[in-house]
């Protein structure tokens, strides 16, 4: 009798951790929300890079903690905030889900400094969490001697890697359009060890122009090559001047 008597009191203590767990991460999770700070290095300079991606929910653009939240505000080490901007969106050409707040520094804005960055997510004009990255300084450097030939409806890129590439690096070839040619974004992920890449049934339209670059990418940051103009022609041409 006295056993039923604490496994009746036990499990009304079991199910109310329970549901004060179960509030508590709705409410404030992050395990699958991850603030980051990122160095960005390419020809054309030093800056940073503040974002926050959102894995949580159903891989679509109406679930997850940052649909709730109103603005992401950033605290680096001297004390200088930077607002984030929302950016929900599907890459039509990889499917691709991203669910995020982020800033691109301008390119010559200087790397981010060493140390400690506050993450503030803000709702109805109150923060209501808070999180903290520690951040050591990146010195990633970009791939060069980026080339680029038509393969049909295909199109194969290669690069030089940087020397200070390991196997933990990813590569992304990213081509946008230009100019009057239909809005179109298309990227691909490639290993650490690769030096290029195809992408395939590539959705341009004949004679559109576009823009081309190559960027390798670290836990810390990313560095990308030069920007490379082309037009969608049997060639894939280089546009130059």
């Amino acid at each position: 009798m006295r056993r039923i008597v604490k496994v009746a009191l036990v499990v009304p203590v079991i199910i109310a951790v329970l549901f004060v767990g179960v509030y508590f991460v709705g409410r404030n999770t992050t395990i699958l929300m991850f603030p980051e700070v990122w160095s960005q290095s390419s020809p054309y300079g030093e800056s940073y890079e503040f974002k926050v991606n959102d894995f949580q929910g159903d891989p679509d653009l109406e679930s997850g903690f940052l649909i709730t939240i109103d603005r992401v505000v950033v605290t680096d080490p001297l004390g200088r905030e930077y607002e984030l901007e929302k950016d929900f969106n599907i890459n039509e050409y990889s499917g691709e889900v991203t669910k995020r707040f982020v800033l691109y520094g301008p390119e010559d804005g200087g790397l981010p400094v060493t140390g400690e960055y506050r993450f503030d997510f803000i709702k109805d004009g109150e923060t209501v969490l808070t999180k903290h990255v520690d951040y050591t300084q990146s010195n990633l450097m970009y791939p060069t001697d980026v080339s680029w030939e038509r393969r049909g409806s295909d199109i194969y890129v290669e690069w030089t890697p940087p020397p200070n590439v390991n196997k933990n690096n990813w590569y992304k070839v990213l081509i946008w359009s230009t100019g009057d040619t239909p809005s179109q974004f298309v990227s691909l992920r490639f290993d650490g060890d690769a030096s290029s890449g195809l992408l395939e049934d590539v959705p341009f339209v004949e004679g559109g122009t576009y823009q081309l670059n190559v960027a390798v990418f670290s836990g810390v940051g990313y560095a990308y090559s030069e920007y490379h103009n082309f037009v969608w022609d049997r060639e894939a041409s280089p546009i130059t001047g």
